[in-house]
């Protein structure tokens, strides 16, 4: 799993990036691995930088040190 950030030009020229949770899975008829989108964030501009940083804080807790 990862975060990744798409872009997206919009009509006017200007560009919008949004950040989404994705996982890669392999196709089963090409093989190829292909991205699944897990959780969809939203725009990065309009993102709760808090909230994903509460998000990691609390699956750090759930996993404990290694």
């Amino acid at each position: 799993m990862y975060i990744r950030q798409i872009s997206r030009k919009n009509k006017n020229g200007t560009t919008t990036r949004y950040v989404q949770l994705a996982h890669n899975e392999r196709n089963p008829v090409t093989g190829t691995p292909q991205a699944k989108v897990l959780y969809h964030f939203g725009r990065a501009d309009e993102l709760d930088t808090e909230g994903l940083k509460r998000l990691a804080a609390s699956i750090h807790r759930f996993i404990g040190e290694p």
